[in-house]
């Protein structure tokens, strides 16, 4: 497809829970407001979530036994940390490996149309993929690696980019989605098993032998993860916290521009970014000590910017994965493919940089 033909911005007439269960999508709006401005977004979603309903229940059935017969044979390596902090690259350089699985751009929209309903969806909604993600530049395709917080949110209603559409919310959605306070046993076997489909979903569709996830939220749940897979395998990285909230903030305001539902605050979601950060330190300094002896490695983002195929060699040597060598010319050649890439520049807000020193001054992460 020309690239005159993509959707230019961030922008959309929908949002990503098109890709979601009818049902699910009710489950998911109910709980909070969806302000005037945004009722033809939201309707329009439901709309298209209730046709391509239909195509998703004849997915469903056509794939259950396939699903079913799947095993997940080795464990899965999560690549958690604040975002921003390097976890993309590494995610995509990772996913170099074809002995390593992963879920794409298009999973994390329509999960429930992978293994049926893939070929000619792709053909259909390509046109409104934009050229290039909001905030950094970097080009958009469907069979990218990508996070999977948004495809969970489209599989079943706890997910913590609720806060995308709902931003008046997000300290309601931090506690749901990331403490899974008052959520019920019966929520939360829900989520763990879709999360178990999501990654059979993604192995059967990328061929790997192993999932490597990248989903910054995950940090928060370390227990419920080991709870799924007791020899998982981690990866954290951390970086400058002002270097990491000023991306993140950028990012957080380019999503929202294209899916949000609600007016908000601008000064007050930031307040929250700024503790979320906070946050998810201290329930990862709480937790870490969960993951068994061996499949942890913690990684600093100026060490991995310095020498990003030595950091990751270290990662295979200490995690004892596979296919390092096998995988080294094509991540040299990722590398080569980005050297010339030119990130989106921003300057740094004084007024945003005033708030990380208050709500964080007495606050030590790994890195200040």
């Amino acid at each position: 497809m020309s690239p005159s033909l993509r959707n230019k911005s961030f922008k959309f007439p929908v949002t990503t829970l098109i890709g979601s269960y009818h049902s699910n999508f009710l489950a998911v709006t109910r709980k909070y407001r969806v302000d005037k401005k945004y009722r033809s977004k939201y309707f329009f979603t439901k709309q298209i979530c209730h046709i391509l309903g239909a195509f998703a229940y004849i997915e469903q059935k056509k794939t259950a036994s396939k699903l079913n017969n799947y095993k997940i044979e080795k464990p899965p390596v999560f690549i958690i940390g604040f975002w921003r902090s390097g976890t993309t690259l590494l995610h995509n350089l990772m996913c170099e490996n074809p002995a390593f699985g992963y879920a794409t751009t298009f999973q994390t929209v329509f999960p429930n149309h992978m293994l049926w309903n893939q070929k000619w969806l792709k053909t259909v909604m390509k046109p409104a993929l934009p050229e290039k993600r909001p905030t950094d530049n970097m080009k958009f395709d469907f069979d990218y690696p990508q996070e999977e917080e948004f495809a969970l949110g489209n599989m079943q209603p706890i997910s913590f980019y609720n806060f995308f559409y709902f931003p008046d919310d997000i300290e309601k959605i931090i506690d749901e989605s990331l403490y899974f306070k008052n959520v019920s046993v019966q929520e939360m076997e829900k989520w763990k098993q879709e999360y178990i489909r999501l990654i059979k979903i993604a192995m059967i569709n990328s061929g790997g032998q192993r999932f490597v996830s990248k989903n910054p939220p995950n940090t928060f749940r370390i227990k419920q993860l080991l709870e799924m897979f007791p020899d998982a395998l981690f990866i954290f990285l951390h970086r400058n916290r002002y270097d990491t909230l000023s991306s993140f903030r950028r990012f957080v305001h380019g999503v929202n521009e294209g899916i949000t539902l609600q007016e908000y605050d601008k000064d007050n979601l930031d307040i929250w970014l700024i503790r979320l950060y906070k946050l998810l330190h201290e329930k990862y300094k709480e937790d870490k000590n969960l993951i068994p002896q061996g499949h942890l490695v913690e990684i600093e983002f100026d060490n991995f910017e310095k020498d990003k195929l030595g950091e990751i060699e270290r990662i295979y040597k200490e995690l004892n994965l596979e296919g390092y060598e096998e995988s080294l010319p094509a991540m040299k050649e990722h590398l080569a493919l980005i050297g010339n890439y030119k990130r989106s520049s921003y300057d740094p807000n004084d007024d945003f940089i005033k708030r990380i020193d208050k709500e964080l001054k007495d606050f030590k992460s790994m890195q200040q």
